[in-house]
């Protein structure tokens, strides 16, 4: 018979080789989440339960949330990635100069002077409003 690709009975050996690789894909990843990646390699559409199971087969120990994680690993691997070495006509091709950045809002000088000026006068306009109301209020 066939093996198919949802059976469980992947050897120790093959088990431990892909998971050491997947250690050195993503050292910073946490055990479960790669154990979570390794099976969801070998069988991308496997229920949660089922998963969980099969890690326990294993020796280890899963989560839903390591299965979320792993999930999108498993998404980010699928993408295309950007190549990290530039085409060899590309690298011979002078690089256009960048464009002068705008400032922004927040990179603009602040005058101060001017600030506290804006919040003195709003405070008097409220103060002397509410003067205002309390003299109407007096005539009344």
């Amino acid at each position: 018979m066939t093996e198919t690709a949802t059976s469980p009975s992947l050897s120790s050996d093959t088990w431990n080789l892909q998971l050491d690789q997947l250690r050195t894909r993503y050292p910073h990843a946490r055990p479960a989440i790669l154990v979570a990646l390794n099976i969801l390699l070998h069988d991308k559409d496997i229920a949660d339960n089922d998963a969980k199971a099969r890690a326990i087969l294993h020796g280890a120990r899963i989560t839903a949330a390591s299965l979320g994680a792993a999930r999108t690993l498993l998404s980010r691997m699928d993408s295309p990635t950007v190549a990290t070495e530039p085409a060899p006509a590309a690298a011979s091709a002078p690089t256009p100069a960048r464009a002068v950045r705008r400032l922004r809002a927040a990179d603009q000088p602040i005058d101060a002077a001017s600030m506290i000026q804006q919040v003195v006068s709003k405070l008097q306009e409220q103060g002397n409003a509410d003067a205002d109301r309390l003299r109407d209020s007096i005539r009344k």
